[in-house]
């Protein structure tokens, strides 16, 4: 049997070209250009290196607006998507802050963020009436006078938010 000798060399390095784009070329994406293919031969596309970079070129946003109840309240948010995370429900539900060039901080109209708040505090008010505390307040007169006073005021800052104004 011929004997057979193995010998193990290192890595030997060799120069190579390392890919640098991972995305393809996009087209300016519209809602009436979805599905289409390019306007013309000569049109310009925007080449996009990755998923942040399409962010930062297209600058994606939404202005969203619906109506709700029987009496069609009006609601509206205003969306600019600057990662995927954006996307995400819970941040949906969330104002958003918008630094201009100054350095000036604005927050966009999001009704939703508004509406889930107010849920959240008559979740919470909800729970309190659960506590012995407030039962005992509940049984005394003058207390019970003033809860009401401060739930009449809450229900006043809810029809503000609502945009109803009237009373029911």
């Amino acid at each position: 049997m011929p004997l057979v000798k193995v010998i193990r060399k290192g890595v030997t390095p060799s120069i190579r070209k390392v890919p640098t784009s991972t995305a393809a070329v996009m087209l300016p994406m519209t809602l009436g250009r979805v599905g289409k293919e390019a306007a013309s031969e000569n049109e310009e596309l925007t080449r996009v290196e990755d998923v942040n970079d399409a962010f930062a070129k297209f600058k994606p946003e939404i202005a969203f607006k619906g109506s709700a109840g029987p009496e069609e309240t009006e609601f509206k948010a205003d969306f600019k998507f600057r990662t995927m995370k954006d996307f995400d429900p819970e941040n949906l539900q969330k104002r958003q802050e918008f630094k201009d060039e100054d350095g000036n901080i604005t927050y966009g109209r999001n009704d939703i963020a508004d509406l889930k708040s107010n849920i959240d505090l008559l979740y919470r008010l909800k729970d309190r009436w659960k506590l012995p505390a407030v039962r005992r307040a509940w049984s005394s007169e003058e207390q019970r006078g003033e809860i009401i006073k401060a739930l009449g005021r809450l229900r006043e800052d809810l029809q503000k938010v609502a945009g109803k104004g009237g009373t029911e």
